[in-house]
């Protein structure tokens, strides 16, 4: 399952991932503003990081658009934005 995330429900989205073996995470917005503590595939879009100017953390891949549009095609998603 591939969890979309952005800060309004950000909280409610990560635990739902958190609880799911399979789950992927991909920040986006203001979501990318969080640091997720979670043992799963976790990636960031670049563009909303480098807009907003954060560092991602070691385990948050940065993506490009077009490589959330191939996670969207490959995964189940639920979005928390």
């Amino acid at each position: 399952m591939l969890y979309l995330i952005d800060a309004p429900l950000a909280d409610l989205g990560l635990r739902a991932a958190r609880d799911d073996p399979d789950a992927r995470v991909v920040l986006l917005q203001d979501g990318v503003l969080r640091s997720p503590d979670l043992d799963v595939p976790t990636y960031a879009v670049r563009p909303d990081v480098e807009v907003r100017g954060v560092q991602l953390p070691e385990a948050v891949e940065a993506i490009s658009y077009d490589e959330l549009v191939e996670l969207l095609f490959e995964h189940e998603v639920v979005s928390f934005v």
